[in-house]
């Protein structure tokens, strides 16, 4: 597909209509639409099919899944060539740094990876479970999940609760690591640095994504 989140044909559309912004996306390089399409998955993963070769692991949302760039410039893609070893793509949009420990713990023991890295998710995410299906919880997406508002309510009047939830996933994450014998290691969103240059002009652009990407191989 062409398009996805927000980095949507509507909002293209009105970027373009922007004269400021369209000049910016000329710049880039993105008016032409072709430039970036989206892949995925039987499993959903913006990534190849899986298979057994010596691998790492990037968690994340949207910014590692790399919404409005081309797959080569993702900073888990930018990784694997630093590392000279492929990164799998575990990134999920909109999701929460619960997400990331519910994927770590499924996919570890079956992709078998030398290391694993994360990219935080904000910390006003949080995943729940609606009867069997995970849902993630977004303070500008609340619209759709009324039924949840409450919930999600009590648990953002504290910064407390997300301060834990970061910190209790993160141990999680680091001790499953540790059991498998392999490094983990993770970098926060905010890291990212200058504005969005992405196609949808909200997410980080190829240069934040490399500068991302090297700043987690030195940490490796």
């Amino acid at each position: 597909q062409y398009w996805k989140g927000t980095d949507s044909k509507a909002l293209f559309d009105q970027n373009c209509s922007n004269p400021e912004k369209k000049e910016m996306l000329q710049r880039l390089g993105w008016l032409d639409t072709d430039t970036i399409s989206y892949v995925y998955n039987s499993f959903g993963f913006r990534d190849e099919e899986f298979d057994g070769r010596v691998n790492g692991i990037a968690l994340g949302c949207s910014q590692t899944e790399g919404i409005g760039l081309p797959e080569f410039y993702t900073w888990p893609r930018v990784l694997s060539r630093l590392t000279d070893t492929y990164v799998w793509n575990l990134g999920v949009g909109a999701s929460s740094i619960d997400t990331a420990f519910r994927l770590l713990y499924h996919w570890l023991p079956k992709l078998k990876p030398k290391f694993v890295v994360l990219c935080t998710p904000m910390m006003t995410r949080v995943e729940v479970f609606d009867s069997t299906e995970p849902i993630s919880i977004l303070p500008q997406a609340l619209t759709n999940i009324k039924h949840l508002q409450d919930y999600y309510k009590v648990w953002a009047a504290s910064e407390y609760n997300a301060i834990v939830l970061k910190r209790k996933n993160l141990l999680a994450m680091q001790q499953l690591c540790y059991q498998a014998d392999i490094p983990f290691r993770y970098l926060d969103h905010i890291l990212f640095r200058g504005p969005g240059q992405a196609r949808d002009l909200l997410h980080h652009g190829v240069n934040e994504n490399h500068e991302f990407a090297q700043q987690m191989y030195n940490l490796l």
